[in-house]
């Protein structure tokens, strides 16, 4: 079964630090899907250690587990130290899609954490993931290139997993207000895959030039870093997410995202394969 814990919760527990327990939901390796969710085991300060002595990996989110901001969350730092010398595996994997690896690795050391690149899954590197996994602009979809509408840092990951891309950072679109301008509006043929993150760029232009591409271009694929509407950013302010900006365009093109970020079908049976976990053996 594989075990996934809520946020840094077991490690408080395992540590006898603040929370007195938490719950653990299991699901069998055949059926774990982000919605296989099983009764709970409710764990304490005695129950956890028990469990982490039979655990080779564990895998946590960031923001708002480890870190709020540029706020370490507390004894985050000193847990997964403590977990590291017991000689666990850890990934750290996080749906915002702002940062490369390598940018998240300096974020990760500015805030007093060891990390390697390597144990990063962001959904900047997912969507690079994902497109190489299907051969795309090679065995499949030969020469096309991902249209992007994300961060500098997700164009990073794209081009150094070989993807070819346009970003829509650099679309010399006209304002597109009317319909004789949207009638007028090229689209470029070698677009194979919209690929959107965050992207505070994101325009109404942009929406219709992106659904024109996923609509009219035979087979082109559209592909999400996550499903997130908002996040909490404190004082009870929350701000609209990445999914905002994809259930628009998925209600523009009428088509159905691959959302490969936590919450989607593809990530974790993606980081069984990758890292070849044990899902007996490894916490979430």
């Amino acid at each position: 079964m594989l075990l996934a814990l809520r946020g840094s919760s077991y490690l408080r527990s395992s540590l006898s630090l603040p929370h007195k327990h938490t719950v653990v939901h299991s699901a069998s390796p055949a059926t774990f899907t982000s919605t296989s969710v099983a009764l709970p085991q409710q764990l304490d300060k005695l129950s956890a250690p028990a469990l982490l002595e039979h655990l080779d990996t564990l895998i946590f989110d960031c923001d708002g587990v480890l870190w709020r901001g540029n706020d370490v969350i507390p004894n985050a730092v000193e847990a997964l130290h403590l977990m590291r010398t017991a000689g666990k595996r850890l990934l750290f994997v996080t749906n915002n899609s702002s940062k490369s690896r390598k940018q998240y690795v300096s974020k990760f050391k500015s805030l007093g954490f060891e990390v390697e690149a390597s144990e990063i899954i962001s959904s900047s590197y997912t969507a690079a993931a994902y497109l190489s996994s299907i051969g795309f602009g090679q065995t499949s979809y030969s020469g096309k290139h991902a249209l992007l509408f994300g961060s500098p840092g997700m164009h990073d990951e794209l081009t150094e997993a070989g993807v070819q891309v346009i970003d829509g950072r650099d679309l010399q679109l006209p304002l597109l207000d009317d319909v004789q301008s949207m009638l007028q509006l090229q689209l470029d043929e070698r677009i194979g895959a919209v690929v959107l993150g965050w992207d505070p760029t994101f325009t109404y232009s942009k929406l219709v030039y992106a659904s024109a591409c996923l609509r009219e271009l035979p087979g082109c694929l559209f592909v999400a870093t996550n499903m997130d509407h908002a996040d909490c950013i404190g004082n009870g302010r929350m701000m609209p997410g990445t999914g905002t900006l994809v259930s628009a365009l998925q209600v523009a093109a009428d088509q159905q995202p691959v959302n490969v970020g936590k919450g989607g079908a593809w990530l974790f049976p993606y980081l069984l394969r990758r890292f070849q976990l044990e899902p007996s053996r490894t916490a979430v």
